[in-house]
C-alpha cells in the first residue's frame, strides 16, 4: 500500500477497503482525501482503474478506467502487460488467410514517408490482407506491436486459433516494413 501511496499525489490517498487480492499480488483503489473524509460524491474522481502490486517483484501495474477491473486483471494474468513495447513473432502458420484476419484486428500500421509542402511526414498505414499474407510467407515474421493494453481482444481470439503459432517478445525497436 506504501509505494501506492508514493505513486499518486498528495491530494489522494489509497482506500483501505475494497482491496482486491490474488496469489500474484494486490490491486488498490484510490480516491480523493476529500471524497474518503466527506464520502461526498461531488468530491469523488473518476477514472482509475486500480493499481496492481506483485507480490514478488513490488512492480506497479496502473490500469486505466476503459475496461473493467475483471478485464483488466485478464489483460495482467494472460501476460499482456509484460513488456511496454512488444513485438509479435510469428513462427508458424497453418491458415494463412485465417491468420492474416486475425493479425489485421491487431490494427498494426507501418510508417511510409510521404513529402507535402516540402516537408517530409511518417504516414501510419494500415497492412492491407495481401500485404500481411505476403509477410506471413516469410517466417518467422515480426511484427512490432507497441503496447497490447487496447489490444486483448484480438489476442485472447489469436490464442483461441489453431492458425498460427506465435509468441510475445519484448519489442527490438525495429518499426514494422511494408510487405
Amino acid at each position: 500500500m506504501a509505494a501506492v501511496r508514493k505513486s499518486v499525489g498528495h491530494d489522494v490517498d489509497v482506500l483501505e477497503d475494497g482491496v482486491i487480492e490474488r496469489p500474484y499480488g494486490w490491486v488498490f483503489f484510490v480516491q480523493t482525501r476529500d471524497y474518503i473524509e466527506t464520502k461526498d460524491p461531488e468530491l469523488a474522481a473518476y477514472g482509475a482503474g486500480g493499481t496492481l502490486v506483485e507480490r514478488i517483484s513490488g512492480r506497479l501495474f496502473s490500469f486505466g478506467s476503459c475496461f473493467s477491473i475483471e478485464e483488466n486483471l485478464h489483460i495482467y494474468e494472460a501476460g499482456y502487460l509484460t513488456y511496454e513495447c512488444s513485438d509479435l513473432v510469428v513462427r508458424a502458420v497453418f491458415d494463412l488467410e485465417e491468420a492474416a484476419r486475425l493479425i489485421a484486428e491487431l490494427g498494426l500500421t507501418y510508417t511510409s514517408a510521404e513529402v507535402e509542402h516540402g516537408t517530409k511526414w511518417r504516414v501510419p498505414t494500415a497492412y492491407s490482407a495481401a500485404q500481411l499474407i505476403n509477410r506471413l510467407r516469410t517466417l518467422p515474421c515480426r511484427f512490432n506491436m507497441g503496447s497490447l493494453y487496447f489490444k486483448w481482444h484480438a489476442l485472447d481470439r489469436m490464442k483461441a486459433s489453431a492458425c498460427l503459432q506465435y509468441e510475445i517478445t519484448q519489442s527490438k525497436g525495429e518499426p514494422n516494413a511494408p510487405a
